[in-house]
């Protein structure tokens, strides 16, 4: 919706009108998935976080008051919501596709299989990061965020910030030149 529209939908779900609030969230619905997928991966996991934020969204809507934009402070809370589910999530043994299950490489699928490959190798390592290394690693190297940006959705400072994201790539990196799936990949460049 148009921006005085936008404002007035949003006094609604500050009064906790439902309809509006579901009309806020469908309208920032594709933002708020592609955060999530990127820290997360693609699969329930997502999903189940997506939700959870939105019900986050649903709860906090009284306390918006308009000093971030709407999608920040949107985008703030999928961050928070998906650092406490990457918390309480148990490790898994195995990823969801593991990288053996992808099938071997023909001239015509090498390139794509190949990419695939080194997507769910990424995924698997980055699930052995700490929470808040990952979430500020995939905001600044995949989604493209600034440190400040990314301080200020995950409620850091922008040394803390700067030294989560140097932490996680060193430690990408370094797994990353023993794997023979990922050798050679750019895990992110300062900025």
């Amino acid at each position: 919706p148009p921006g005085e529209e936008m404002d007035a939908l949003v006094e609604r779900c500050r009064g906790r009108d439902r309809a509006a609030m579901e009309l806020v969230l469908s309208s920032h619905a594709d933002v708020l998935e592609r955060v999530v997928v990127r820290l997360v991966g693609p699969g329930a996991d997502a999903e189940d976080i997506l939700h959870a934020t939105f019900i986050a969204a649903m709860d906090a809507f009284p306390t918006f008051r308009g000093e971030a934009r709407l999608s920040t402070w949107l985008s703030r809370i999928a961050v928070h919501v998906t650092i406490d589910a990457l918390r309480h999530r148990q490790r898994r043994a195995v990823s969801a596709v593991a990288a053996d299950e992808v099938p071997e490489a023909t001239e015509a699928t090498d390139d794509r299989v190949h990419a695939r490959r080194q997507l769910v190798r990424l995924h698997q390592i980055l699930d052995e990061l700490p929470p808040l290394r990952r979430v500020a690693f995939v905001l600044f190297a995949i989604e493209g965020r600034s440190l400040d940006e990314i301080a200020a959705l995950t409620g850091a400072s922008v040394m803390a910030t700067k030294s989560r994201v140097f932490w996680a790539r060193r430690a990408l990196l370094a797994r990353a030149k023993k794997d023979p799936v990922l050798r050679g990949r750019a895990l992110g460049s300062d900025r």
